[in-house]
C-alpha cells in the first residue's frame, strides 16, 4: 500500500507576489514506515531507506537516458531541461522535507544518484552500444564532445587535429559520440551534393532564436529565403555595387601609400579585414564604420572578432551556448551586439539608398510579410550574415593570396605582366586572366576559408559512402583542409602550384572534391561578389606595387598563428609595398 500526501507549499517570488499550490507526493508504503519509524533519530535515514532511495534514483536516471535523452536533439533545450530538474527537485523533495521530515541531505543524495545513473547509462551506451561503435577514433571521443573541443582549443587548429586523426584512423573517424569526420573523396558529393538527403546539423542552432539564411535547417524555408538573397547577388546587383567597392579599394590603396611613404610595413591581415568589412557594412546598412580611412577598429568589428572565439569553443558544445545567452551579466555583450544590429536596421529602414544594396531585397521581402517575432529575429540574423559571412572568408583568402605572391615574386611578376596587357583593370577584363583565378583557387585549396568543413545530419535510413553505410541521425562532415590536400585528389598536394588549374591539369586527379564555396542547395550565395572583390584587389595592388615580406616576418610564424573559428582567421602578415620602378625591399627569413 502506498501513502499519498498532498502538501501545500507557498513560494514567494518577490513581494508582493506569491504562489500557492498543492502537489501530490507518492511514497511507497515501506518508505513511509521508515520515515515514521519511532526508533529512527530525527533528521536521519535508516540504511534500508538509503538503499531504496539510491536504487530508485539511479534507475530513474537510466530510464531518463534510454527513454528520453537518447533520441532527438536537446542542445537548444538545455536551459529548459535544467529548470525542469530544479523545479522537479523542489516539488518532489521540499514538501516531503517540511511535512514528512524527509532529510534535505538525502534529497540531494537522491538527486546525485539520478544524475549519476543518467551519465553512467549515457557513457556506457556511447562507449559500447552506440550505432557508431564500429567506427574508429579516440576512445574519449566516444564518450564526450569535450574531447575534440579540448584538442581544438589548444591552438585553435582544429583542421590540423582532424587531419592527424584521419592519418591515424583512416577515412572515417568518430570525433564525438554522435559525430563522424569523413575524408573519403566520394563523401563530398554524397553529403553536400544537390541530390544529397542530408540536412544541416545542430551547429546551425548557435544563433537561436535567430536564424540567418545560412543557418536555416529546413530545406523549404532555406529555398524560399534563398530566392530573395539571389536577387541581391544577380549580375545587375553586382554592377550596382561597383562604385562602393571602388571607393573601398581607393581607400585601401591610400593606406598602402601612407605606410610606404612612412617607410613602414603594413599588416595586410588587419587592413584586408577592414576593407571587406567596410564594404559589407555599406551593402548591409548603407553606411560604413570607415575603419580603412581611420585605420582603427570599430566597436562591431571588435565584438565580432571576440565572438569568433566563442564560435570555435561551442562548435561541438552547442548545448552550452544557450546558458550564456540567458544568464544575466554573462550575456551583456550578446545583448549589446543584437541591440546594435537592431539600431542599424532601424536607421537603414528610414534611409533607403538611391542605389539598391543587398539589404534592400531582404528588407523589401520582410516588409511584405506578416512581421512575426520569428520574422524579426530572422531579419536580425540576415543583417549579421551579410556583414560577417561576407567579410571573414574574403579577408582570409586575400591575406593568403598576398602571402603566396610575396613568397614567389616570379609569380607576382607573371601576373603583373598579364594585368599590364589589359585595356584596364575592370572586373570584366580581370576575369579573362586564367592565372589570376588559378592563384585564387590554389590559395583556397591550401587554405580553405572553412577549413573544418560544414556539418550535416544523415537521414533516418542512413547514407552510403562508397561501401560504408553511415547510420541515420548521425552528424557528418567532410574536413576541407584534409580532403583538399589528399594525394588521391591532387598530385603534390602540399605544394602551391597554380598551374594545376591551367596548364598542368594532370596535377588534379579529382576536381569534384574542391568545393571552397560549397555545392548544392547550400552553396555560398555570395561567391560571385567574393571573387569580384578578390580579383579587383589583386589587380589594383599588383599594378602599383611590388610586394615583399617585412624583415621580421617568417613563413612559419604566419601559418602557425592562423585560427580555425569555423571561418579561417589569419595571423598577422606584415608586408612591404614598393612602388613599381623601385627596387623591392624585404626578405623572407628561413
Amino acid at each position: 500500500m502506498n501513502l499519498v500526501c498532498s502538501a501545500p507549499v507557498t513560494w514567494r517570488v518577490g513581494y508582493p507576489f506569491h504562489v500557492r499550490f498543492s502537489t501530490p507526493i507518492f511514497i511507497p508504503s515501506y518508505t513511509s514506515s521508515l520515515l515514521h519509524d519511532p526508533e529512527r533519530p530525527k533528521g536521519s535515514m535508516a540504511s534500508p531507506e538509503l538503499i531504496a532511495v539510491s536504487v530508485l534514483a539511479s534507475a530513474s536516471g537510466v530510464v531518463a537516458h534510454l527513454a528520453v535523452f537518447r533520441k532527438g536533439e536537446w542542445d537548444v533545450a538545455s536551459p529548459s531541461i535544467f529548470v525542469f530538474y530544479v523545479v522537479s527537485f523542489a516539488l518532489l523533495f521540499l514538501p516531503a522535507h517540511f511535512h514528512l521530515g524527509f532529510p534535505i541531505y538525502s534529497a540531494f543524495s537522491a538527486a546525485g544518484y539520478h544524475v549519476a545513473g543518467l551519465f553512467t547509462s549515457m557513457l556506457v551506451y556511447r562507449a559500447w552500444f552506440h550505432k557508431l561503435s564500429q567506427f574508429p577514433g579516440p576512445f574519449l571521443a566516444r564518450l564526450t564532445t569535450f574531447y575534440i573541443t579540448a584538442r581544438s582549443m589548444k591552438k585553435l587548429h582544429l583542421y590540423e587535429e582532424v587531419q592527424k586523426l584521419h592519418a591515424e584512423h583512416g577515412d572515417f573517424v568518430r570525433l564525438a559520440p554522435r559525430e563522424l569526420s569523413i575524408a573519403a573523396l566520394e563523401a563530398v558529393k554524397a553529403i553536400y551534393g544537390t541530390q544529397s538527403p542530408t540536412s544541416k546539423g545542430p551547429w546551425y542552432t548557435l544563433l537561436e532564436p535567430r536564424t540567418p539564411l545560412f543557418m536555416a535547417r529546413d530545406k523549404q524555408e532555406h529555398a524560399r529565403r534563398r530566392k530573395v538573397w539571389d536577387q541581391g547577388f544577380s549580375t545587375k546587383a553586382l554592377q550596382d555595387y561597383n562604385p562602393r567597392i571602388t571607393k573601398a579599394i581607393d581607400q585601401l590603396l591610400g593606406v598602402m601609400e601612407r605606410h610606404q611613404r612612412a617607410g613602414q610595413s603594413m599588416d595586410v591581415t588587419k587592413f584586408f579585414a577592414f576593407f571587406v568589412f567596410d564594404i559589407m557594412e555599406d551593402l548591409a546598412f548603407n553606411k560604413s564604420s570607415n575603419m580603412l580611412a581611420d585605420e582603427k577598429e570599430a566597436y562591431i568589428f571588435e565584438t565580432i572578432r571576440a565572438d569568433m572565439f566563442n564560435i570555435a569553443l561551442f562548435t561541438h558544445l552547442p548545448w552550452l551556448l544557450p546558458f550564456l545567452k540567458r544568464t544575466p551579466i554573462l550575456n551583456h555583450n550578446y545583448l549589446k551586439f543584437w541591440n546594435w544590429i537592431q539600431a542599424q536596421i532601424d536607421e537603414r529602414s528610414r534611409n533607403e539608398p538611391k542605389s539598391r544594396d543587398i539589404f534592400s531585397y531582404i528588407l523589401e521581402a520582410y516588409n511584405k510579410g506578416p512581421k512575426t517575432k520569428r520574422d524579426k529575429w530572422n531579419l536580425h540574423g540576415d543583417a549579421q550574415l551579410i556583414v560577417i559571412a561576407g567579410s571573414d572568408s574574403v579577408a582570409a583568402v586575400l591575406t593568403h593570396v598576398f602571402f603566396h605572391l610575396a613568397l614567389d615574386p616570379t609569380l607576382a611578376d607573371t601576373l603583373r605582366a598579364e594585368f599590364d596587357a589589359l585595356p584596364d583593370l575592370s572586373h570584366d577584363n580581370l576575369v579573362t586572366v586564367p592565372l589570376l583565378d588559378a592563384v585564387i583557387n590554389e590559395t583556397m585549396r591550401l587554405h580553405p576559408p572553412v577549413a573544418s568543413g560544414t556539418q550535416r545530419v544523415t537521414p533516418p535510413e542512413g547514407l552510403w559512402i562508397g561501401d560504408t553505410h553511415i547510420p541515420g541521425d548521425v552528424i557528418v562532415q567532410v574536413p576541407s583542409y584534409t580532403v583538399f590536400r589528399d594525394p588521391r585528389a591532387f598530385e603534390r598536394p602540399d605544394d602551391f602550384i597554380p598551374e594545376r588549374w591551367t596548364t598542368r591539369p594532370e596535377l588534379v586527379r579529382d576536381r569534384s572534391v574542391f568545393i571552397p564555396f560549397n555545392i548544392g542547395p547550400y552553396a555560398c550565395v555570395g561567391k560571385r561578389l567574393a571573387l569580384l572583390e578578390i580579383r579587383r584587389v589583386v589587380g589594383e595592388v599588383l599594378a602599383k606595387y611590388y610586394i615583399s615580406f617585412a624583415k621580421s616576418e617568417t613563413k612559419d610564424v604566419f601559418l602557425e598563428e592562423k585560427e580555425d573559428t569555423f571561418t579561417t582567421v589569419s595571423g598577422a602578415l606584415p608586408l612591404t609595398f614598393t612602388p613599381r620602378g623601385k627596387t623591392p625591399v624585404g626578405s623572407v627569413e628561413a
